[in-house]
């Protein structure tokens, strides 16, 4: 048993030497003193904390089950983590837009049914999807300076290229965005021939996105026979044979969405070509519509121009028939 006299003196050494572990500095905080707990005890580990780093909330599982979180990848970063995590960000490689492109293209009908049941974490959404191919599209298309506007045929009015031209530059110049305005009007007529199915027009809308993505995907892969035959004659042809595999594959892809029906092979053919060519021949015709309509004045005065152009070359064709001829030179 301590004595009295002991425990007097170590109080007393204890309160000697509290000034000088007051006065000792603590250490400086290292580089990472704000980084959470998780990631400071264990920065190179690939485990999740107990509680979201986002939230808060405890994570029983690998993702927070309120703000849906991966706490399995809130590790501090690495060089080697970018590798994965820049394209995996954009393109969502591992499953997303390659997944989403090889099941559309093999699958279509399947794979749509199934994201609209609620399969969709392995796929890419597709208003992004149509943005992405498109955007990519018109972004190549631009850099190879590519003209799908075949030569002027001397026979039409200058101002109807001129407006042939403007019009293109400004589809290619907002592609993507162009396509996103007519996903609605091509989803009227899925909602119409496609009703056998039970799809309402919201659902129509994700078709659409979907299978139009795919459609101008296939284009991005025509790009090299594009440009080989930019600004040609041939331009025409190449659309011609592209619209070749392009009807049949849509009509077939809009047909697989009907295959839990009672229709026959043959009906859901038809009705999936009537999708497809309606809603193509509608946007075509109010695109072509509106162009005109936003020019009219010019395309007017350009029509005036060139028939007034026509009736004076007439006038001096005529004028010149009408002329006598000179006597021919008397011999000597």
């Amino acid at each position: 048993m301590a004595s009295p006299n002991s425990t007097n003196q170590s109080d007393a050494v204890l309160v000697a030497d509290a000034p000088e572990r007051a006065a000792t500095p603590a250490p400086a905080p290292g580089p990472h003193a704000d980084v959470p707990a998780a990631h400071a005890t264990a920065p190179d580990a690939h485990i999740h904390a107990a509680a979201c780093l986002n939230c808060g909330h405890a994570v029983p599982d690998r993702y927070c089950g309120h703000c849906g979180q991966d706490a399995a990848h809130t590790h501090r970063l690495h060089m080697r983590d970018m590798l994965h995590d820049i394209p995996h960000s954009i393109w969502h490689v591992d499953k997303g837009i390659l997944f989403t492109l090889k099941t559309m293209i093999r699958r279509p009908g399947p794979t749509i049914r199934a994201w609209l049941a609620g399969q969709r974490v392995d796929h890419f959404r597709p208003l992004s999807l149509l943005l992405v191919i498109t955007s990519f599209y018109a972004v190549v298309s631009s850099l190879l300076h590519i003209d799908m506007m075949p030569p002027r045929d001397p026979a039409a009015p200058a101002v109807v290229y001129e407006l042939q031209q403007a019009m293109g530059a400004f589809t290619m110049k907002y592609l993507a965005w162009i396509y996103i305005a007519t996903v609605p009007i091509w989803a009227l007529f899925a909602r119409l021939f496609l009703r056998r199915g039970g799809y309402n027009y919201a659902e129509c809308l994700i078709i659409v996105a979907f299978l139009t993505a795919i459609n101008n995907f296939f284009t991005l892969l025509l790009l090299p026979v594009s440009y080989a035959y930019s600004g040609t004659a041939q331009t025409g042809m190449v659309s011609v044979v592209f619209m070749c595999f392009i009807i049949p594959y849509s009509a077939w892809a809009y047909g697989s969405l009907l295959t839990h029906t009672t229709l026959s092979l043959a009906a859901r053919l038809w009705r999936g070509f009537l999708t497809y060519m309606l809603g193509y021949l509608t946007v075509v015709l109010l695109g072509t519509g509106i162009g005109y309509a936003l020019n009219w004045e010019k395309v007017v005065k350009s029509f005036r121009a060139q028939m007034q152009q026509q009736m004076s070359a007439a006038k001096s064709a005529a004028k010149s028939a009408a002329k006598p001829a000179a006597p021919a030179p008397a011999r000597r």
